[in-house]
């Protein structure tokens, strides 16, 4: 069991499959909302989506699903990734303390999933490392603009500091 130590855990029953995760790539998302409506959302087996993290504008990190488990976020992804959802909208940038808690969580992931290395994947098939959802396009589920431009522009920045952590 893959439960971060920071995390709230608070496990969904529904929206995922048990097991047949391999970690090499964290893809990170954007809510369109906020932590208790995606909360809500993800416990709804009518959405037929997850993430296994989610993180409010306030740092404060949620465990929706074990990272062995495959969330239901990125579709073709989902065997081989680990999903991270942000409270806001896409085109806002990660609060500082988002940021923070990225970090921290990167760090900790690359530590329990090696493959999942520490910079910016910009191959989305093949890679590993810190990637963005839209990267995937049409495979991942085709959400071009999850999470949004300068979230993506603060990719290298996360993976610089969790070299340091």
């Amino acid at each position: 069991m893959s439960i971060y130590p920071q995390a709230e855990a608070n496990l969904i029953a529904v929206n995922f499959w048990h097991g047949g995760n391999q970690p090499r790539l964290m893809i990170m998302h954007i809510m369109q909302g906020t932590l208790a409506g995606t909360d809500s959302w993800f416990r709804n087996p009518a959405s037929q989506v997850s993430a296994h993290f989610g993180i409010g504008k306030d740092g404060k990190v949620v465990q929706w699903v074990d990272t062995a488990n495959q969330a239901w976020h990125a579709a073709q992804a989902n065997s081989y990734s680990v999903g991270v959802e942000h409270e806001g909208f896409s085109g806002d940038p990660l609060t500082d303390a988002q940021m923070d808690t990225d970090i921290a969580l990167l760090s900790w992931l690359h530590e329990v999933h090696p493959d999942i290395a520490l910079w910016v994947n910009s191959r989305p098939y093949s890679g590993r490392g810190l990637s963005w959802h839209g990267l995937g396009g049409v495979a991942w589920g085709d959400h071009p603009n999850c999470p949004g431009a300068p979230i993506v522009h603060q990719l290298q920045e996360i993976t610089d500091a969790a070299k340091k952590v």
